[in-house]
């Protein structure tokens, strides 16, 4: 959540995302919708999708967006219609928070550990570059084989590059043609 006041809160974005760029994210879509509200058209929501993630803006109030980061191929018309049905609640919090005036955490400290861990730049960018090799190997289904590895990887350890070999493990197992995941193997050779 981005207050051009107040700053950021319950703010869970990676280390690299600091709070000057999501203000700045924040007034650029602000911005833009306003543009839009000046034509006459009330937009709910706005995404901007870059190669690595993709941004959606929700505005709150006049003074506050809810920003969500989330992965390049995400449905951002799901996001945003889920963030707009928790429009009340959101504003609840906002104010609340800007009551007492300090930024306000939701995560416990092991949390944030996990959180850290799993978005640090480098083991970001090997996720990123595993799903690449495993979309350009077996098509389509990557999203679902990548998702499912994902999830099983994550279930009892946050994701760290130093276990990425787990991670090609699991999907060494959904892959069922020797000759797929030796080309998918090849294609990620460098983080190995």
């Amino acid at each position: 959540m981005a207050d051009r006041t107040k700053g950021t809160f319950f703010s869970s974005m990676p280390d690299y995302f600091t709070d000057s760029m999501v203000i700045e994210a924040s007034n650029n879509l602000g911005r833009m919708m306003q543009m839009a509200a000046v034509k006459g058209l009330d937009p709910q929501s706005m995404s901007i999708r870059y190669d690595t993630f993709t941004v959606i803006a929700i505005p709150v109030d006049s003074e506050a967006n809810l920003l969500i980061l989330c992965e390049p191929g995400c449905n951002t018309s799901l996001m945003s219609t889920t963030a707009n049905m928790l429009g009340p609640e959101i504003k609840k919090a906002l104010e609340q928070a800007s009551e007492s005036d300090t930024k306000v955490s939701t995560s416990t400290p092991a949390k944030e550990e996990a959180e850290h861990n799993l978005f640090t730049q480098k083991t970001s960018q090997a996720l990123i570059s595993i799903k690449q090799a495993l979309f350009d190997t077996v098509g389509p289904i990557a999203d679902i084989v990548y998702n499912e590895c994902v999830d099983r990887w994550t279930a009892n350890h946050p994701p760290n590059v130093s276990r990425i070999f787990e991670l090609v493990g699991c999907i060494s197992t959904e892959i069922d043609n020797p000759e797929l995941f030796a080309e998918f193997k090849e294609k990620i050779s460098a983080l190995l």
